[in-house]
């Protein structure tokens, strides 16, 4: 499995990429705008391809990598059913999997922090 944890420190955001393999399917979480090109550099080097780029919630402090993603790679944008975003094209609800090639996630919905916060939790891992 590839996990790798990158820091935005303008924002103080983690922003995390998941595959099982190199040069299978990738996800990345909470991608922040500024750091698009370095992310596409990453999945390059991995030879990665990104299927999905999933949001935890609405970020008020950074501007989000979602559709600039979705507009260089095609790759499905995924949200909990509660976020006002419309660059969402997969709304997820609490209890629903997120899955890309050999890894699945279940989606828990965890307002707190804002309404609508989702966590996402790897069985297995």
């Amino acid at each position: 499995m590839i996990f790798r944890q990158l820091f935005d420190s303008a924002s103080s955001t983690y922003t995390y990429l998941l595959a099982s393999r190199v040069g299978g399917e990738a996800l990345l979480l909470d991608p922040v705008l500024e750091k698009t090109d370095r992310y596409l550099k990453l999945l390059e080097e991995l030879d990665l391809k990104l299927v999905k780029v999933v949001d935890t919630h609405v970020h008020a402090d950074h501007v989000t990598a979602m559709g600039a993603l979705r507009d260089k790679t095609s790759c499905v944008t995924v949200m909990g059913e509660q976020s006002p975003v419309d660059v969402v094209s997969m709304r997820v609800s609490d209890g629903e999997r997120v899955t890309i090639e050999g890894l699945s996630m279940t989606a828990m919905h965890t307002p707190g922090h804002t309404d609508d916060s989702y966590c996402f939790r790897m069985d297995d891992r």
